[in-house]
């Protein structure tokens, strides 16, 4: 099973001076994705927050574990908060003064480290198939480098374009 998401453009603003680092420690991206949605992700590893993935997940037990999500995904039909996994959405008819519903989403509990490595064992055993495709893996990977000619020029860059560089 594959899916995939891809940006038609990506635009990016960094900052390398709050931490004084060699790399960004700061920025915030604005994405298009193919189908017309927009998708904003702002970034800071200079702020005192607890909305990063390795405080909110609990995955590692060095990070004092925060009862917060570090990524909220909104649509028409819903919105996702994660890892806290709550699902919002209207139960009947939408609307400004309409209430919300809010649901748990279940996870299985599982070390994701852990879990990895037993998959790309069973992957390289052929007993399981990849869980993202070639295609999608590359997909990231035009995105990612979009963003940073983004970052680089100051100008919109469509992935698809550094996809077929590439090709």
């Amino acid at each position: 099973m594959t899916s995939t998401i891809c940006a038609s453009s990506a635009a990016r603003y960094q900052r390398f001076k709050a931490r004084g680092f060699a790399g960004e420690d700061t920025g915030g991206l604005l994405l298009k994705f193919a189908g017309g949605a927009i998708g904003t992700v702002t970034l800071s590893d200079a702020t005192p927050a607890p909305w990063s993935w390795e405080l909110s997940s609990g995955e590692n037990a060095a990070y004092p574990k925060q009862d917060q999500p570090c990524y909220l995904f909104a649509g028409t039909k819903g919105s996702l908060s994660v890892p806290t996994m709550e699902l919002w959405s209207y139960p009947g008819e939408g609307g400004w003064y309409a209430p919300l519903s809010r649901a748990a989403v279940e996870v299985p509990s599982a070390d994701p480290l852990v879990e990895q490595l037993r998959h790309f064992c069973a992957v390289i055993a052929r007993s399981e198939i990849p869980l993202i495709s070639v295609e999608d893996a590359m997909g990231t990977l035009a995105v990612v480098e979009a963003v940073r000619e983004a970052a680089l020029t100051g100008a919109r860059v469509s992935p698809g374009r550094i996809m077929e560089k590439a090709a």
